[in-house]
C-alpha cells in the first residue's frame, strides 16, 4: 500500500490504541442523526457540571479533558464488550475532535496515560 493511500485511509478512521495494540477502529465518516447529536450535548451539559478524571475532580473541564473522561470510559466499554458505548464514545470523540486520527492509552501502573494524535 502506497503512503497516500495508507494516510487517506488513516485520515478516515480513528483508531483505539491500548498499550500499543490497536484495540478498535472506528469509521470518522459514520453519520449521526439529530437524536446522537443532542446526547452529545447532553453529555457536554452533564461534563460542564465537573468530571472525575482518574481520581481528580476537574470543575470546569475543557475539551481535551472531557475527551479524556469519554476515553477513560471508551476502555471500560471496550473490557466488557459494550458496543453501544464504544460507538457512542468514539463518535463523540470524532465529533468533537474532527481532526483526531489515533488516541493512544497506556497503563502506567496506577494512572494511564492518554495521548491524543491529529491530522498532520
Amino acid at each position: 500500500m502506497n503512503k497516500f493511500l495508507r494516510v487517506s485511509i488513516a485520515m478516515k478512521t480513528l483508531t483505539i490504541f491500548i498499550n500499543d495494540q490497536v484495540a478498535h477502529e472506528y469509521d470518522k465518516e459514520t453519520a449521526l442523526d439529530e437524536q446522537k447529536l443532542a446526547f452529545f450535548n447532553n453529555m457536554d451539559a452533564d461534563m460542564e457540571k465537573g468530571i472525575k478524571v482518574q481520581g481528580e475532580l476537574i470543575t470546569s473541564p475543557d475539551q481535551k479533558q472531557r475527551a479524556k473522561f469519554v476515553v477513560l470510559n471508551l476502555i471500560k466499554a471496550l473490557q466488557q464488550d459494550n458496543d453501544a458505548i464504544i460507538s457512542a464514545s468514539c463518535a463523540y470523540l470524532v465529533n468533537r475532535l474532527p481532526a483526531l486520527i489515533e488516541v493512544h492509552a497506556n497503563d502506567q501502573g496506577c494512572v494511564i496515560n492518554i495521548e491524543f494524535v491529529d491530522e498532520h
